[in-house]
């Protein structure tokens, strides 16, 4: 999405550059580069190390920005503080991606949450449910949140390719019926629950997961050991549109989720769309019109996926979840941000 925000931004003239913690992975780093955008790397190779702190402080102290947007917690924790070394004052904004993390659970985070909430002019919430569940950790900082839905270029995958078979991959017959997942490798996604739901499909489907992280060997041993030999992992992928097109149904299966962007990109290819029924994804999926399951429940998940096979998909809203409309209320906010700040 940050790719598709500074594309657009580009297009309108917005003069971008790009502020990475970590090159460790860095998947999409070529795709800025191709469009010319100025992109900067942490020295450490570790997103939480506190030599970010210089790393930002540095960039800030030797440019003139109009306003800082950050994004996650390791770059919402230092960039304020390396705002305050630098002696700048530039308006800062941070987005709020998920309904949950890990710090909420643990009282003593709520300080340093409450404490760096409190150095940012706004905060994107990217679904209502995110703003809600923020609202209820931090009732501080609710007057500056604001509600603006995550976009994708509808084009992209509208328009898309559909790959040959074996493009997909050299493990995959041509008359399989491709249930696809697209999802980071990690504790927030549920790939459980689709692993043992594939027992319970027709012998020619097969499982797809795309996405990689730290958690694939042990996902990769979860689908041993409940003898689903039908999956298969495909890693990190540049060409996830084709992907869809060339797939019959998608699934996102999440423990929780801020807003689940994947689901409209599969809406925009044309697949039968399956989530969990999870805050922040399930009112996504209910708005463009797809299906929910009742997460870790693996027979309603395999249930949904026969009953969407060959059934062709028309959504709704999907406008709504356009780039230009995301990038337009960004700039939007921004303005306000700063007008605020200037009194």
């Amino acid at each position: 999405m940050l790719i598709d925000i500074v594309r657009e931004m580009l297009n309108q003239n917005i003069e971008c550059e790009v502020a990475v913690l970590s090159q460790i992975d860095d998947f999409f780093g070529g795709e800025l580069n191709s469009l010319g955008v100025p992109i900067h790397y942490g020295e450490s190779g570790k997103v939480y190390s506190f030599r970010n702190i210089s790393f930002l402080k540095k960039l800030i102290k030797n440019k003139e920005y109009d306003y800082i947007h950050a994004h996650l917690f390791g770059a919402q924790l230092f960039t304020p503080i390396a705002l305050k070394w630098a002696h700048k004052r530039i308006p800062l904004i941070t987005t709020e991606h998920s309904t949950h993390n890990k710090r909420r659970d643990k009282k003593i985070f709520y300080f340093l949450d409450a404490l760096m909430y409190k150095q940012y002019r706004g905060i994107i919430c990217i679904t209502a449910a995110t703003k809600e569940n923020l609202s209820s950790y931090m009732p501080s900082v609710k007057n500056k949140m604001i509600l603006i839905e995550n976009g994708i270029d509808i084009s992209q995958y509208e328009n898309a390719i559909a790959l040959k078979t074996n493009q997909i991959s050299t493990e995959l017959a041509a008359n399989e019926k491709i249930i696809l997942m697209v999802a980071a490798m990690r504790e927030q996604k549920d790939h459980a629950t689709l692993i043992r739901a594939s027992k319970l499909l027709p012998s020619d489907c097969r499982v797809v997961f795309v996405g990689d992280g730290e958690r694939m060997e042990e996902i990769k041993e979860y689908a041993l050991e409940y003898g689903a030999d039908s999956i298969l992992f495909l890693g990190t992928r540049k060409d996830v549109p084709s992907l869809m097109k060339s797939s019959d149904v998608f699934v996102l299966s999440s423990h929780w989720e801020g807003f689940g962007l994947v689901v409209v990109e599969a809406a925009a290819a044309g697949l039968p769309v399956i989530a969990s029924n999870v805050s922040g994804l399930s009112d996504v999926v209910n708005t463009i019109g797809g299906q929910l399951f009742e997460p870790y429940k693996e027979e309603d998940l395999a249930n949904k996926i026969i009953e969407a096979l060959g059934k062709n998909k028309e959504y709704k809203n999907l406008d709504n979840y356009k780039i230009q409309t995301t990038v337009n209320e960004y700039l939007k906010f921004y303005s306000e941000v700063s007008d605020k700040w200037r009194k």
